[in-house]
């Protein structure tokens, strides 16, 4: 009788076809839900906390676990410490956790707290690159460091690791982003600047994997193909050795094609890319965070739906959308959300994937001070 019960059972499978997927436990996707909004990295509008009812939807109807900020939320020092303690209190009015608060501090041209605020000037990875000395690297990346805290500050989305081979590179070479064209050069500053930054207590980010500094295209304005001049034994060394050493606190990937490695999607939607390439070969145990889900390569192509939810199953666990607010109103992370519950009640969404997001993310909160 057991047999035949088997055998019943089997063939049930069988006649429902190989791609037939069992009905996801209700149960266990609505603990879930209530986690996805720690897996957002969200940019707002405005320069203040209080009456802003676009940061009211993020904290306690999308339930965000980081902010990016931007040049258009900075007034000065004062305006942005008294921003970045609002925020957080509100954060854990709704959500009970720390809030991730992250800024592009990357010196030179790419950093928020500019002199146009009142901060001090600073230098771009370029110009530490060229004068080459290790000290003043690092002691450039804790003064950073120490702007960054005292403005409520907790993670930098630095340094970048591109090297930068291609002089004719507009986003990355062009615009003094690199320490240089020579990989273990750019591997000797980005371990140190990492350490500046550590020593401040900020958290830090390796940018932009599997590496942007070939390209003759910017991916903030679309679709960048790097498949004949990406340089692997180039641009993976600095993420061998930071990874190796535990200097790696997390991984930003780029939206670059590359069809070597995926003939379908970018690397931020590539899981041959990201779980593949960057977890398996390389032994990257963090957090792995998407450039902006909003930049041209991706929301023209896929839709930001679409996008989010590709980028999760392919390995991404921190999706960054820079600008919340749609051109008709709405809310970029809402849509986001919409679009992963619908693919996790479905099964087109493993919950086991987007639960080993939400436990990475729930690790790299916890190192915060």
């Amino acid at each position: 009788m057991r047999r035949l019960a088997t055998a019943s059972l089997l063939g049930i499978l069988l006649a429902a076809g190989c791609g037939a997927t069992l009905a996801p436990d209700g149960a266990r996707l609505s603990a879930l839900e209530r986690e996805l909004g720690s897996l957002f990295l969200v940019g707002f509008r405005g320069t203040e906390a209080v009456g802003n009812t676009d940061l009211a939807r993020l904290f306690c109807e999308c339930r965000v676990g980081g902010v990016l900020l931007l040049g258009r939320n900075i007034v000065d020092s004062d305006q942005l410490a008294r921003l970045t303690g609002a925020l957080t209190t509100q954060s854990a009015a709704c959500t009970s956790t720390k809030l991730l608060v992250a800024v592009d501090a990357e010196g030179g041209h790419v950093m928020r707290l500019a002199p146009k605020f009142g901060w001090p000037a600073t230098f771009s990875a370029q110009e530490l690159g060229e004068t080459n000395d290790f000290v003043l690297t690092e002691l450039e990346a804790r003064r950073i460091g120490a702007m960054l805290r005292a403005a409520g500050i907790n993670w930098d989305l630095a340094p970048v690791v591109d090297v930068g081979y291609n002089p004719a590179n507009p986003v990355i070479v062009g615009a003094a982003r690199s320490f240089g064209a020579n990989p273990v050069q750019v591997t000797e500053h980005a371990r140190v600047f990492i350490q500046g930054l550590r020593a401040e207590g900020v958290l830090t980010t390796l940018k932009h994997f599997p590496g942007h500094g070939s390209s003759f295209g910017d991916t903030h304005q679309g679709f960048t193909d790097v498949t004949d001049t990406a340089s692997p034994e180039l641009e993976l060394a600095p993420y061998r050795a930071l990874i190796a050493e535990g200097l790696a606190d997390s991984v930003m990937t780029a939206h670059v094609f590359n069809k070597r490695l995926d003939e379908q999607y970018p690397a931020t939607l590539s899981r041959a890319t990201v779980s593949g390439l960057l977890r398996s070969d390389l032994g990257f145990k963090g957090p792995v965070i998407s450039d902006d889900l909003r930049m041209g390569a991706i929301e023209r192509q896929y839709g930001i739906g679409e996008a989010a939810v590709l980028a999760l199953d392919a390995g991404v666990d921190v999706l960054l959308i820079v600008d919340d607010r749609l051109p008709d109103g709405g809310s970029a992370t809402q849509l986001a959300l919409a679009a992963i519950t619908r693919a996790l009640a479905n099964g087109t969404l493993d919950p086991a994937r987007v639960e080993a997001a939400v436990e990475r993310v729930r690790a790299f909160r916890a190192r915060l001070p």
